[in-house]
């Protein structure tokens, strides 16, 4: 049997994951190898209990505020990678040369020994070097991984969707490959049994749907995928704020029955969700916002009326949980249940008239070339934050 790599026992039963070198007790471990290999599992164990920690509601406000200024050109990407590029060392040596791509939240080594014995951290035990370390991994973006939008996956429109928005058809075959796309764990399931549409000639009482009603689709819909965007994709334990910023972005979702402003076509639809989150979430480029998020609700009316279903699902889903958190306030519980009543109506105009959808996403796509020179190539493959 092997030494110990520290105090040469040779009754070694532990052995150090990171080296594989032998040690007999924790003491050898945190001496063995100069200690390097002790600080490496403090430093990612402190670094996955941020990123698992869940926020106040005083920090997820911190946290988009610092978002809404990255957008707004005060924190941004780009401008901390010029200055990576002109602020290398002589010797060439960057801040970030180990390949972390962005600022590390550094911790002190009292601050980590409390969160190895299992002590929670807040910002307030933080020294002030800690907190500003922190405030930079979490406006470059360090402490969380960058969603991809679940509509950006073929795979989100290869089941299509009965009237009532189920699976029409049982897929027997495994989806398309898509690599480097979003999660298949992350695409909004079509209804289950207690969450099938009602007909929609039943909804309509059988009149013909008007021509607005498409439109509508689209700001409801332009709505769900900045909100999506905002939230990073996950809006758990949030549904509540994340449905009321909805309404506030959507004049679909947020009006009273016959209130609302009758679009004209697909891009009026979108241009008044971003004039509603040029005041709401004080975006920085109206244009580029615009032209970005006609590029989201074009892949999801791309994918087809499946698609569509699923976000509107997404929605009605987020609704009721947010009624199960906030039942003792009651806080427009009779206004979300409008709104869950909306989504569910227009999500059965969808699944009953597929061919909208397609004619929705020729629509959207023949407004695109305007928008589109808004914004560069780099600037269309990077998502909005806020």
């Amino acid at each position: 049997m092997s030494a110990c790599a520290a105090c040469g026992s040779t009754r070694t039963a532990y052995a150090c994951p990171r080296c594989g070198a032998r040690v007999c007790a924790l003491k050898c471990y945190d001496g063995h190898n100069e200690g390097r290999c002790a600080r490496a599992f403090r430093d990612r164990e402190a670094e996955d209990a941020l990123r698992g920690e869940r926020a106040s509601d005083d920090a997820k406000e911190a946290m988009r505020e610092v978002l809404v200024r990255r957008a707004r050109g005060m924190i941004g990407s780009e401008g901390s990678a010029s200055d990576d590029e002109g602020g290398e060392s002589e010797g060439g040596e960057s801040e970030d040369e180990s390949g972390g791509g962005g600022a590390r939240c550094a911790l002190s080594e009292a601050s980590l020994e409390r969160l190895s014995i299992g002590t929670e951290l807040d910002v307030d035990g933080l020294s002030e070097e800690e907190r500003a370390s922190f405030e930079r991994a979490l406006a470059s973006g360090a402490l969380f991984e960058r969603w991809i939008p679940w509509w950006e996956s073929a795979a989100a429109g290869s089941e299509r969707a009965s009237a009532r928005g189920c699976r029409a058809v049982e897929v027997a075959d495994a989806p398309a490959e898509t690599s480097g796309k979003a999660s298949e764990s992350d695409i909004p399931p079509l209804a289950s049994p207690s969450e099938l549409l009602d007909p929609f000639e039943v909804l309509s009482g059988g009149r013909e749907a008007p021509e607005a009603l498409r439109w509508h689709c689209v700001n409801a819909l332009a709505a769900y995928t900045l909100v999506k965007r905002v939230y990073n994709g996950d809006w758990r334990g949030a549904e509540l704020e994340a449905c009321e910023t909805a309404l506030e972005l959507s004049a679909v979702l947020s009006a009273e029955h016959g209130a609302v402003p009758e679009a004209q076509c697909a891009a009026d639809a979108v241009l008044d969700v971003v004039r509603r989150a040029a005041a709401s979430l004080r975006a920085a480029s109206t244009r580029e916002l615009h032209a970005s998020l006609l590029r989201d609700v074009l892949a999801v009316f791309t994918l087809g009326s499946s698609a569509c279903v699923r976000a509107f699902l997404d929605l009605t889903r987020a609704l009721d949980a947010a009624d199960a958190t906030s039942r003792a306030r009651r806080r427009g519980a009779s206004r979300r249940a409008r709104v869950r009543a909306k989504a569910r109506y227009l999500a059965a105009y969808l699944a009953a008239t597929p061919d909208v959808a397609r004619r929705v996403a020729r629509a959207l796509d023949d407004a695109r070339p305007f928008l589109d020179d808004a914004s560069s190539p780099d600037d269309r493959a990077r998502p909005l934050a806020f």
